[in-house]
């Protein structure tokens, strides 16, 4: 079980405990590693021990976007670009969720296969992940929609395949 938190001795020291919530709470070691310290280093700095120095604090805004602005004196807006800013904490996104069952639905359709809803919604699901791990930032719509096509490319083969494959039966690929 994680220890409580120490109440922050700084206003700076607070806005860095804020600024790493704000990003959906990751691991303080993970933060460190991108900022280039240790995880001890930045428990300091957010305890209000210690002060970054100019080039961790220049490694906030290229890691994360981070406004210096605001970090230093608590005015402006949080993040430098507003889009840099983190999704508000959502699973997934349910109508791309949507979008890419109904793209499973199409594929099976063109197949001649069918499956029931549940396997649907579990293919659903399996290429949802397969899009986070080739996309960068699901929020852009422009490179979604260009990746889309590989995975139902991907997905039609595989289904393809387990067809041709005696004894696997078409349910492998879902």
């Amino acid at each position: 079980m994680a220890r409580p938190e120490i109440e922050p001795k700084t206003a700076l020291g607070a806005r860095l405990r804020e600024f790493r919530k704000k990003l959906g709470d990751p691991d303080r070691e993970e933060v460190a590693k991108r900022l280039g310290v240790s995880k001890n280093t930045l428990a300091s700095y957010e305890r209000g021990e210690t002060e970054p120095t100019a080039a961790v604090m220049a490694a906030y805004r290229r890691e994360f976007g981070a406004s210096l602005l605001w970090l230093v004196t608590g005015e402006g807006a949080m993040f430098d670009d507003p889009s840099s800013a983190p999704a508000p904490k959502q699973a997934f996104d349910i109508v791309l969720l949507q979008r890419i069952g109904d793209e499973v639905q199409a594929t099976l359709i063109e197949l001649k296969q069918k499956a029931p809803t549940r396997a649907v919604t579990a293919e659903a699901g399996r290429l949802y992940n397969e899009l986070l791990q080739m996309v960068s930032d699901i929020r852009d719509e422009e490179l979604v929609e260009a990746v889309l096509p590989v995975i139902r490319a991907r997905f039609k083969k595989r289904l393809q395949q387990a067809a041709a494959d005696p004894g696997s039966g078409k349910r492998s690929a879902s």
